[in-house]
């Protein structure tokens, strides 16, 4: 059914999401008013020229714009469209789109949003960019609970398209507005839920950040009643980041303490978007702890594993909400090295960091600039023999240089991989899949390479994670690492025995592998 109406638009030149939705409520809102008039089964229907004249006259080109076509295609139009659910059809229209790349929300997190207004006694919902929930109302069915339910989108047709579907119930408001600019207070709520755009800069906002997922929560903010919640799904950056994000995350949790934060499980939002995210929940009233924990499928719903809880005048001391470092099996090694004597550094403040020069693979050609890549790098070390090149002016890839003594750090990825890079012959630069720390003082290269390598700096680097699957670090993150600031001589100390340790290693597997070899061809010789 919802196939064949798609067909008669697409052979009618009608294939964007606006298009598509406008001609399926085009067609309920004539089948409702027919039916308000008692003619919806009467011949009307079965005539082209009457159904057409008859929509004409009751002015839904004035509510939707002029039709494009004739009696004939309204007439097909009507026909396959007249017993179709219009919010599912939504649902697949919106799915489909990869031109506006609208994104459908997993029903798992306005299944556990829902939940949560039960618990609470929460009446009054607001659900922001209401279309990007369209799946999770279709399967919760919550517009059938006793409660005042706001549907708030920016876009013109899908709102009235909720009006269409909703026309009947007398607890559903649409309303239309945006959520990245301020919002008439007009209306307040005991519940909100939002998944703001990602990465999306704001120009002209009245609040402390331009990220649109902080104005957007920002502007939500005081449309909460005193003892509201604010349900976000944010980018695990918007956690760490520092800067005015850093600032942003003080001022919501003074505003709206943090109730609860949960990370999501990997791949829940592709193919839209495969970076990792989390659901933050703020509140206006006082909590006794914060809880966090992660979020998993459990046969398609998504269930609570790994809780902790934290004091609220302990949490607003942090200066990140990293949860995976929070959260991590190993807290006693992690809150050992937090709490020892041994005073701390942030890369920041000891090193330059850069990420290298994109390059795309028709540019790699023999050339006088070798570059760096990941595959260059094993167990730790540099392979300088395997280097590709590129053909450049060496000014104008200067900035992207590595110099011997550099720490080398894949951003890029599956693993994380670590090197200090040798002397050389030439100039190399590093590709848009590395980061490069250069040291400045107080830290020596391979001192900083084995502290992250250890338990530590591994879990340390993972809280900086903003990819899923694929590993994704930025150099302003990697810059907040924070490195025990040891003696020179006792880092020489270490570099030296961990050196010295390695290349024992590397010898007595050679010695293996050498005695293995001809083990094995002694005994194929005495096979025949």
């Amino acid at each position: 059914m919802i196939e064949s109406f798609w067909n008669i638009c697409l052979l009618h030149d009608l294939s964007t999401r606006d298009q598509l939705l406008r001609e399926a409520i085009r067609v309920k809102r004539t089948q409702q008013l027919l039916k308000q008039q008692r003619l919806a089964e009467t011949e009307l229907t079965a005539e082209p020229e009457k159904l057409f004249r008859w929509m004409k006259e009751r002015a839904l080109d004035k509510e939707l714009g002029h039709f494009p076509g004739d009696r004939d295609l309204f007439y097909k139009l009507y026909q396959a469209g007249k017993d179709m659910d219009l919010l599912e059809y939504a649902m697949l229209t919106i799915q489909q789109d990869r031109v506006t790349g609208s994104i459908v929300v997993h029903p798992g997190i306005v299944e556990r949003f829902v939940d949560q207004c039960e618990r609470h006694g929460c009446t009054n919902i607001l659900f922001a960019e209401a279309e990007k929930y369209i799946k999770g109302l279709i399967e919760t069915k919550c517009y059938h609970r006793p409660w005042t339910i706001t549907l708030l989108t920016e876009n013109y047709i899908v709102g009235r398209l909720f009006r269409t579907y909703f026309e009947s119930y007398s607890n559903i408001r649409i309303v239309q507005g945006s959520i990245y600019q301020p919002l008439p207070a007009e209306h307040q709520f005991d519940a909100i839920l939002a998944m703001p755009n990602f990465g999306m800069k704001m120009n002209d906002v009245d609040v402390a950040v331009r990220e649109s997922e902080g104005a957007a929560a920002s502007y939500l903010l005081p449309l909460l009643q005193d003892d509201g919640r604010l349900s976000l799904t944010l980018p695990a950056r918007m956690l760490f980041q520092s800067g005015a994000i850093a600032s942003w995350r003080k001022q919501m949790n003074e505003q709206a303490p943090v109730q609860t934060i949960y990370s999501l499980p990997d791949g829940l939002f592709r193919p839209y978007t495969s970076i990792k995210t989390c659901q933050v929940d703020f509140g206006k009233a006082p909590v006794e702890e914060v809880i966090l924990g992660r979020l998993h499928m459990e046969k398609s719903k998504l269930v609570a594993e790994r809780e902790i809880s934290i004091h609220p005048d302990r949490f607003r001391e942090l200066d990140h909400w990293r949860i995976e470092l929070l959260l991590d099996e190993d807290q006693d090694t992690l809150r050992s090295f937090q709490q020892a004597a041994t005073p701390k550094v942030k890369l920041r403040d000891v090193a330059e960091i850069f990420r290298g020069k994109s390059i795309l693979k028709q540019d790699l050609k023999p050339g006088n600039i070798k570059v760096l890549n990941i595959s260059n790098l094993d167990d730790g070390e540099v392979l300088l023999d395997q280097l590709e090149t590129i053909d450049e002016e060496e000014r104008k890839v200067k900035r992207y240089e590595i110099l011997p003594g550099d720490l080398v750090m894949t951003c890029r990825g599956t693993v994380n991989k670590l090197a200090v890079f040798p002397e050389t012959q030439g100039v190399v630069i590093a590709s848009s899949n590395m980061i490069v720390i250069r040291f400045k003082s107080a830290i020596k290269s391979h001192f900083a390479k084995i502290f992250l390598e250890s338990p530590v700096g591994t879990a340390l680097i993972q809280s900086f994670q903003r990819g899923t699957t694929v590993m994704n670090l930025n150099p302003a993150d990697v810059a907040e690492l924070e490195l025990p600031l040891v003696p020179e001589d006792k880092q020489h100390e270490l570099i030296e025995q961990y050196i010295r340790e390695k290349e024992r290693y590397k010898e007595v597997v050679r010695e293996a592998t050498n005695r293995w070899e001809q083990v094995k061809s002694q005994l194929y010789e005495e096979l025949y």
